[in-house]
């Protein structure tokens, strides 16, 4: 799965160490939604999570991170279209089909190699294709998810933004296949570093 590959990619080049996780699957419902892939990150730069991150993570909030169980909600494993980036009510829709509590029970309930050695608590954070753009829809997301115990989420897009901030055209990123392909898309031009505007034109 490519967004696994790209999730992978993106702790690790923050300085993460990342395994994944074998999902133990709980008893079947007549709604089964298959088990999402999951990734176990520690930090080796930082002591403990600060446990007052927001619910919404960026890329900046990865150095108060020290362990995380990290589950991926992608284009590739759910009912997510191109057509849900441009519309709340979509994505409201694709969040029901796709977010239920059995899910997000396995998810996070299968403890990591390293849960047992003395690094603390996990973090559960959920990889999402897009959020709602409205406060409204977005605080309703919010408040689901934190009644399923998710404590972040991480967007695709940030994920995006960050890699390919970081890739550079002269570097070689051997056995990181895409790395390697988002090294090619910067190199021809194709892609431009995020750029942030700090002053607005009167």
């Amino acid at each position: 799965m490519v967004e696994q590959d790209l999730v992978g990619a993106y702790f690790e080049t923050n300085g993460f160490l990342v395994r994944q996780v074998n999902i133990a699957t709980l008893a079947t419902t007549k709604k089964k939604l298959n088990p999402l892939p999951v990734l176990s990150v520690i930090n080796p730069r930082t002591t403990s999570n600060d446990l007052a991150l927001n619910t919404r993570l960026y890329s900046a909030d990865l150095a108060k991170i020290r362990f995380a169980s990290v589950a991926i909600l992608g284009w590739g494993n759910s009912s997510f279209s191109p057509a849900s980036l441009s519309s709340d009510a979509q994505l409201t829709k694709y969040f029901k089909q796709e977010i239920d509590e059995v899910r997000m029970k396995e998810c996070f309930s299968t403890k990591s190699e390293w849960s047992d050695a003395g690094i603390g608590e996990s973090l559960r954070i959920l990889v999402v294709p897009a959020l709602p753009s409205s406060t409204e829809r977005l605080k309703k997301l919010y408040q689901i998810l934190e009644g399923f115990e998710v404590d972040g989420v991480l967007t695709l897009r940030s994920i995006l933004e960050n890699l390919l901030r970081q890739s550079q055209p002269a570097m070689s990123y051997e056995g990181r296949e895409i790395l390697q392909l988002l090294r090619l898309v910067k190199a021809y031009g194709l892609s431009k570093d995020p750029q942030l505007e700090i002053f607005q034109e009167d």
